[in-house]
């Protein structure tokens, strides 16, 4: 705490010195040029064109003027947030917030929305589809996950991103750019997705010599690259290697994430005169590593390790030719990408049992005799994967006019491959990673390969009305995978309004808006779901003498995947408006969305017999045998089960309104002002019943009682917030100097339970037979514990008054050639205690100050 002091202090001394004087004597200087005579105009005009420059500067997101509500974020905003992974972008976002980083555990996206600590919801990161350079980024063949062995663990959830979607901590920010993050209605030629689309342009061309080093409390990160240009080829080549390594707790050195990515990107160039065409093609490499391992200080867990590793291959291309005197057809896109992983989970842990315990490893359904585990033993678990993932893409853009009205048509169809060849999970199978699993051995490769198609057609409208402008965009997609099929219509439109004068400055105001709806389709790993394995003990009689010990099991196997499951589907639709005067501009948008049919895991239910033997009447010290099942008595029992299924189940509606403005920079001090926010409200629920037990143990004459509820409202959440963020950049290219205070504001934070009824619309006895619930079962004996009495308090709505937080940033260039940056996130931080519900929150020295440094090389 001492060093962030002595750091903080030694940089607000060195800009009260390099900062503030420069900024003084500069306006010095202003003030001389402008009381000098008329023979300095010519240097007057420049000075002006480079304010005009000077103010195209951005460095923080801006919004597109484009039909579709999107947020842009440049080369500069990038470099002067000093990003160490893509997440912390998000924070550029109208209703984003800086993050401290956090690269122990997988980063999903989460956009317009509150959020929830759910894996039930995770379509909003799975439905988010990534694309760098047209090319998509594919999880859908990732079947990367460690059940049974401590699945629910906290270690394997931070990290699993089986159905989650792409993990942002594998994609580096420094050979990026540009990226737009659209969350309004995209067009028609991007599928296979319901929250959103990011965008991702990396670097081409250029000559100078690129590098990167930052470091901060958590991570260091380097990156260096280089771009070669060939301008009697028409030809640019770009090469660049980045390095992350990251500790979840600088003290904790058996912890950590890295990260390494490369690239080699080509662009060319031919010029005919029937045509143009521009090839761009890459080749890329990426790794991680998530690796813990217990403290060898820490008794007989010392064995206990983890380690995921993700090795990433791809190869893609995108042909453009441009025709020039063909007059309808304007040009024709190939875009076409193969990507090759080996992903491997290695994970050892020391197994101590308490007692007796019956190895379960059969694979065949049926009664049969089972050995016992060894008391203790170490247990290896290996995840291989192997997922690999085609794409072609085929586009023709056209275009004429009828009458007024100029069209834009795009037509275009697109073909995806994903299979995944890995082993699967691998262990040995006398020494499983744990006693009471329910799957067994399985290979990847024997799952089969997704394969969809889809075809899309658009047409861009634009009319002028005198001075008006008016654009309308319609377009269909058809998608088919796995025998399912989606159909998503979209429009867009939008309405400017001749230019007004105000005085001396021009204003432009347009409306607009979009409805659409949009469709992801399932997984593998949802689509072809692990066989769920079931043991029941029929007999486990334990001698002291091993060979009189005999256990007995009956295995059930039950495929449970789901012949109803559909794509999940999301409804959207927005209004906006945007204004701008001069180089003020100030945008609106409300939207709201609605989707039914996300994926999570549901539940169905099984009814299993098996015999329990009775081994009473065995006298041990007779034995000369172990006792044989045929000569035992035994019982008829039954159980009902609840097992996972995927269904389509998840609702979310989301609701918000987003703002920006962003004001011309004031002159004088070449400061810009940046006002952004969102107010969000957020809805999740389960939309289909689930199946439930009683409240307690049921029990008649010694036995106990199966039964099982079946409710229409399981859960439901509403999550709302309001935030507002200030921006202060100052840009002063002269002493080349940039910095930007940033004050961020969350005015409240509320959560609130959906209500339930908590009385059950069928149950299931043990027989498996459904009956209606009636009222009269409140009352009964048994059925009264699966009628659930809510307490009124569960309802309440719970609200988080606001907090404020102070970032700062400062970057000082040397001749554009060294960039020395520095930011402190919480340099101030207010957050009053509060209270909830009779309790005192406490919030204060939970958002100490998180700072680091980076410098940067271009030569």
């Amino acid at each position: 705490m001492q060093g962030g002091r002595y750091f903080l202090n030694s940089f607000l001394l060195i800009v009260s010195v390099v900062v503030v004087s420069p900024v003084l004597a500069q306006q010095k200087k202003i003030k001389d040029i402008s009381g000098k005579t008329d023979s300095l105009k010519n240097k007057a005009d420049s000075l002006k064109a480079k304010q005009i420059a000077l103010n195209e500067v951005v460095i923080t997101a801006s919004e597109s003027k484009g039909l579709s509500t999107s947020s842009i974020i440049n080369r500069k905003a990038m470099q002067h947030l000093q990003p160490s992974s893509f997440a912390d972008l998000l924070e550029l976002l109208p209703g984003g917030r800086s993050r401290d980083p956090n690269l122990g555990a997988a980063n999903l996206i989460g956009l317009r929305q509150v959020g929830i600590s759910s894996d039930n919801y995770d379509i909003s990161s799975l439905g988010t589809a990534f694309l760098i350079d047209g090319a998509p980024l594919s999880t859908r063949a990732n079947m990367q996950y460690t059940a049974g062995f401590d699945a629910k663990s906290d270690l394997n959830t931070r990290r699993n991103i089986t159905g989650k979607g792409v993990d942002m901590r594998t994609l580096s920010t420094d050979q990026i750019e540009s990226l737009e993050i659209v969350r309004g209605i995209p067009s028609v030629q991007y599928g296979d997705l319901t929250s959103g689309l990011v965008k991702i342009t990396r670097k081409q061309g250029g000559r100078a010599l690129e590098a990167r080093f930052k470091a901060d409390g958590f991570s260091k990160l380097a990156y260096v690259g280089k771009g070669f240009f060939f301008p009697e080829n028409k030809m640019s080549l770009n090469v660049d290697l980045d390095y992350l390594n990251s500790m979840s707790d600088p003290r904790d050195r058996f912890e950590n994430f890295k990260r390494i990515n490369t690239s080699l990107r080509l662009n060319k160039i031919w010029e005919k005169d029937f045509a143009n065409l521009n090839l761009s093609s890459s080749f890329d490499y990426g790794t991680s590593f998530d690796n813990q391992k217990a403290d060898p200080d820490a008794g007989y867990q010392k064995v206990d390790k983890y380690r995921s590793e993700y090795n990433r291959m791809a190869l893609s291309n995108n042909l453009v030719l441009k025709f020039n005197k063909i007059k309808v057809l304007k040009s024709i896109e190939l875009n076409s990408s193969l990507s090759l992983q080996r992903d491997q989970i290695n994970q050892t842990k020391w197994v101590q049992l308490g007692s007796a315990t019956i190895l379960n490893n059969s694979t065949e359904e049926g009664a049969h005799d089972a050995g016992y585990l060894t008391p203790q033993y170490t247990a290896h678990l290996l995840v291989d994967g192997k997922p690999i993932d085609g794409f072609l893409k085929l586009m023709a853009n056209l275009g004429f006019e009828t009458g007024r009205i100029n069209h834009a048509i795009l037509l275009g169809t697109e073909g995806n491959y994903s299979k995944n060849n890995g082993r699967g999970q691998v262990y040995d199978p006398m020494l499983p990673p744990s006693p009471e699993m329910r799957n067994r051995n399985r290979a990847y490769r024997d799952i089969p390969a997704a394969k969809d198609l889809s075809f899309f057609a658009e047409d861009r409208m634009s009319v002028h009305l005198g001075a008006h402008r008016m654009v309308l965009s319609a377009g269909l997609r058809s998608m088919t995978m796995f025998g399912l099929t989606a159909i998503d219509p979209r429009i867009n439109a939008q309405w400017t309004l001749p230019k007004m004068q105000l005085g001396t400055s021009d204003l432009v105001i347009a409306f607009g808006g979009g409805l659409g709806w949009q469709s992801k389709f399932p997984v593998l790993a949802q689509m072809y779901p692990d066989y769920t394995y079931l043991d029941r003990e029929q007999l486990n009689y334990y001698h002291n003498n091993p060979d009189y010990r005999k256990a007995n099991v009956m295995t059930y196997k039950f495929l449970m995947n789901n012949d109803q499951l559909e794509p999940a589907r999301n409804k959207k639709w927005e209004l906006k408006t945007d204004i701008s005067l001069n180089s003020n501009r100030l945008s609106i948008t409300y939207f709201k969305e609605s989707s039914t049919s996300g994926f999570r895991n549901g539940t169905d239910y099984r009814v299993l017999n098996y015999k329990k033997y009775n081994t009473s009447g065995i006298d041990p010290e007779k034995m000369t045998t172990a006792p044989d099942v045929k000569d035992l008595p035994f019982e008829e029992s039954k159980t009902t089960v609840i097992l996972n299924q995927v269904q389509n189940g998840s609702a979310m509606i989301k609701e918000g309104i987003e703002y920006q403005f962003s004001s011309e920079r004031i002159k004088g001090i070449n400061t810009r002002i940046t006002l952004n926010g969102a107010w969000f409200r957020s809805v999740y629920e389960n939309s289909l019943p689930i199946y439930r037990g009683p409240q307690k143990e049921i029990m008649q004459n010694g036995k106990r009682v199966e039964v099982l509820g079946l409710y229409a409202e399981d859960e439901g959440f509403i999550r709302s917030q309001l935030n507002t963020n200030i921006l202060f950049d100052t840009y002063l290219p002269k002493i080349g100097l940039e910095f930007s205070t940033a004050i961020q504001c969350r005015w409240f934070a509320a959560q609130q339970m959906t209500r339930k009824n908590g009385t059950p619309g069928h149950y299931v006895d043990v027989n498996g037979a459904i009956h209606p619930y009636t009222e009269a079962d409140k009352s009964d004996q048994v059925l009264q514990w699966l009628n659930i009495n809510y307490a009124e308090a569960s309802f309440n709505k719970y609200r988080t008054p606001m907090d404020l937080n102070v970032n700062f940033k400062a970057v000082k260039n040397f001749k554009d050639k060294i960039r020395v940056g520095m930011f402190v996130n919480r340099i101030f931080n207010y957050a009053p205690d509060y209270q909830s519900n009779g309790v005192t929150i406490r919030r204060s020295g939970l958002n100490s100050p998180y700072f680091g440094m980076e410098l940067n090389f271009n030569l």
